[in-house]
């Protein structure tokens, strides 16, 4: 048979191994993360690096799981369906330590040990999913580079040890300035930073961070001179994937919940999972997730494939996103009142799985996207030399 939707032992295995970690580690933390509004403590990290969630795709050889894609989205999803940040976490630095070359063997085996963590410093106050637009620049001095810009929606700052930072460089050959990606640690003199108050996913952190004459080598630069764009977009094939798949574990242990309570709550005398005005809308929503995690997963699958999934990410990404708002504000309503309170997670659900309407671009820039990739560039309405490549 050539056509196979069935994991694999190992896989199934795996998803085990994740889940009863989640429910036993991170699931009694959640709610203190969310109201103190800072990154996981009691030592969660270091955990997920000795549990092997950090990694999954990385070498042995630096303390990685050499797993495929398909097992790091087993993780995502996993890991989503108990705290959305968390799972944010695990994507960022499973995604940026073996995606994004350069950050050094020994910051890669300290990251897979969940002792340091990595962040990605792309968006500005003119520049987001206009990547082109950003202002920040890092001029070459002898063998150093100095930055200066503004970055704003940085993950995990204050907190991160270290920044991807995107910035505009003259290599002096002649050609015109590129963008390209520089390894800065956030201890370097000349960065501060602030953190951004978040809706929800607090236990993520954003911050803003502005760089002023910071100095670091110009060897440390991540993938390449001038690559900074084609960084992003190779990470942006896999790391769209994961962030559909965060939001189908919150929707989907939502809708497991939901789907308990109504078998149970009764009114007028029976229970409301009789009535059809909850039934139908219930079965509409668990089609819908089941739908958009077989699209998430098969972009995964390109990746392993040695195909490019662009397209595929792009349409999971918004889909699966969009899906699970509509899904989680659905059960919520069928709890009554008690949906509304913080008494219940389903709020705070809500809250943390809308910060996926943004990461890696919003909704309608992923649209945008699949114009270019169906009906060409010239459809999508953007200027010349816009949109992703």
């Amino acid at each position: 048979m050539s056509l196979d939707f069935s994991f694999s032992e190992e896989h199934q295995k795996f998803r085990a191994h994740v889940r009863e970690f989640a429910r036993a580690e991170i699931a009694p933390y959640v709610k203190e993360w969310d109201e103190v509004e800072q990154l996981p403590t009691h030592g969660i990290l270091p955990k997920m690096g000795a549990a092997g969630l950090i990694g999954i795709t990385g070498p042995k050889s630096l303390g990685g799981g050499e797993k495929d894609y398909i097992s790091l989205g087993i993780a995502i999803e996993e890991l989503g369906r108990v705290d959305t940040s968390c799972a944010m976490i695990c994507s960022v630095n499973n995604t940026m330590s073996t995606l994004i070359p350069g950050w050094g063997d020994d910051v890669v085996r300290s990251v897979f040990r969940g002792e340091k963590l990595l962040s990605i410093a792309t968006s500005e106050d003119n520049s987001g999913s206009d990547v082109a637009n950003l202002e920040t620049t890092a001029a070459i001095e002898g063998d150093r580079f100095v930055i200066n810009g503004k970055k704003i929606h940085v993950s995990l700052m204050p907190g991160a040890d270290y920044m991807g930072v995107t910035a505009w460089v003259d290599w002096k050959d002649g050609k015109k300035p590129r963008i390209t990606f520089i390894k800065v640690p956030s201890d370097t003199p000349g960065v501060s930073c602030e953190p951004m108050e978040e809706m929800g996913c607090r236990g993520h952190q954003l911050g803003i961070v502005h760089l002023k004459d910071v100095k670091v080598p110009v060897t440390d630069v991540l993938g390449g001179k001038g690559a900074g764009k084609e960084v992003l977009y190779a990470r942006w094939g896999v790391s769209r994937c994961l962030s559909a798949l965060n939001a189908i574990g919150a929707a989907q242990q939502v809708l497991d919940d939901t789907i308990a309570f109504v078998k149970k709550k009764i009114v007028y005398g029976r229970p409301i999972a009789m009535y059809q005005g909850v039934s139908f809308p219930l079965i509409e929503h668990y089609t819908k997730i089941e739908a958009c995690r077989l699209m998430a997963y098969k972009g995964l699958w390109m990746s392993v494939a040695g195909e490019n999934p662009k397209m595929q990410a792009t349409m999971a990404k918004w889909s699966s996103v969009t899906a699970a708002v509509e899904c989680i504000q659905a059960c919520l309503q069928m709890f009554g009142a008690a949906g509304y309170l913080k008494d219940l997670p389903v709020e705070r659900r809500l809250r943390d799985v809308m910060a996926l309407l943004f990461t890696g671009g919003t909704i309608n820039i992923m649209k945008i996207i699949v114009i270019q990739e169906l009906l060409g560039k010239e459809f999508a309405a953007l200027r010349e030399g816009g949109g992703e490549g």
